[in-house]
């Protein structure tokens, strides 16, 4: 093969090495540019995610105070509305005791309390006997 041949062959490996590596080169430049994009993006999708985050513990901590002091006053009134429950319940029983031992005692005294125009103040009714 004549040298100028093997000159021009030689010559074209090396232009297109030549440009093979100024592909490479751009190539690497144009991922280097993807790869920090997506470093970017990617960085300010976990910052967003972080400040959502924050947000829905804040929102969760209120949530959970609110429901907390919704249980005490809750468990407040209903210990409030046992206890007048109970004074109630007890109420009823003296009263229904106090029947049951009035009607078992039963009598003159009896009859002279029903009688009565205001038995608690002792005012007799007209036409009261005690006999």
């Amino acid at each position: 093969m004549p040298p100028w041949i093997a000159a021009a062959v030689f010559a074209g490996s090396v232009y297109q090495a030549d440009q093979a590596r100024k592909s490479a080169k751009e190539a690497r430049e144009v991922a280097q540019r993807e790869v920090a994009a997506l470093e970017r993006q990617t960085q300010t999708q976990i910052a967003s995610q972080q400040q959502m985050a924050a947000q829905a513990k804040e929102r969760m901590a209120a949530e959970t105070a609110r429901y907390a002091e919704q249980k005490s006053a809750l468990e407040k009134e209903a210990t409030r509305v046992a206890q007048e429950l109970e004074a109630e319940r007890r109420k009823m029983g003296e009263e229904e005791s106090s029947k049951m031992r009035a009607r078992l005692r039963g009598g003159k005294r009896s009859l002279l309390s029903e009688e009565r125009l205001n038995p608690e103040v002792g005012m007799l009714g007209e036409g009261v006997s005690y006999g």
